[in-house]
């Protein structure tokens, strides 16, 4: 009856229990408690990812309904082409991934990276649900330098994050290094959800930026002026635009908000 119920909802109705639970603990603790009794595999409903086959197991609920963040999924369809290189950094359990791999096709490909083992290995689990061949799981964080860091771990798989003490160690690598050492594909498209490392990130793709000039989605996470002061001074010269994902102004005072960095090709 359940599954029913929510399958019924309206998906603005869907995405607005979904923005509640990150505003107040009782709507969180309702949100967990329904998905904990809704089927995680199944067929994403609506959205961009729409007949694609999915297991949403320690993900949102919002992946296998196709209602989470919308923003994102039409930026995806907007700037994503066949024969694109997608790179998903941060990718959790595979839902940008899977659906970037089915847009780009067989000539295109995904490379999706993702530190925590388990998030890492749903990834490669939900390309095989599709017969999607063209993806490449990457088991890493990504930073401005290669090497090994501790990730925290939080009670959701698509919040945790590089740093502090307590955790489990993984691998950390640059791109402009990592594409060097392994001769991969550059990007076209990249997406950026790494939970406060975003200016890591995008120094350790300096090379990148200026030689591939991908389109870059990121979510941006309690960094205030110094996200746009970065853009500014290292990526405007090399012709990057900077707005929210929509079009509009950047926000101010938000503690988390989604960021188009498009090349002056776009």
């Amino acid at each position: 009856m359940l599954r029913a119920l929510v399958s019924a909802l309206p998906p603005s109705v869907v995405r607005a229990i979904g923005r509640a639970q990150f505003r107040s603990p009782l709507a969180a603790r309702l949100v967990r408690g329904a998905a904990a009794r809704l089927p995680t595999t199944g067929t994403i409903r609506h959205g961009v990812g729409a007949g694609l086959r999915f297991d949403a197991t320690g993900g949102y609920p919002g992946y296998l309904l196709g209602t989470s963040e919308p923003g994102e999924q039409a930026f995806l369809a907007e700037h994503l082409r066949a024969g694109d290189v997608f790179y998903d950094l941060g990718a959790n359990i595979g839902f940008y991934a899977t659906i970037a791999a089915r847009i780009v096709g067989p000539l295109g490909h995904v490379y999706a990276f993702e530190p925590h083992p388990e998030s890492a290995a749903a990834v490669e689990r939900n390309a095989q649900l599709n017969d999607l061949r063209n993806v490449t799981p990457v088991a890493a964080a990504v930073s401005d330098r290669d090497g090994r860091l501790t990730l925290s771990l939080s009670e959701s798989s698509a919040t945790h994050r590089l740093g502090g003490d307590a955790g489990v160690e993984v691998d950390v690598v640059a791109l402009d290094s990592w594409v060097a050492r392994t001769g991969s594909r550059a990007p076209t498209f990249v997406m950026i959800d790494v939970e406060g490392a975003e200016l890591d990130v995008l120094r350790g793709m300096r090379d990148l930026l200026e030689r591939a000039r991908p389109v870059v989605c990121c979510e941006v996470h309690w960094l205030g002026r110094e996200f746009p002061d970065y853009v500014e001074r290292e990526l405007a010269p090399l012709g990057y635009t900077l707005s929210e994902l929509s079009g509009g102004p950047v926000p101010a005072g938000a503690e988390r908000w989604h960021a188009a960095l498009i090349p002056p090709r776009s």
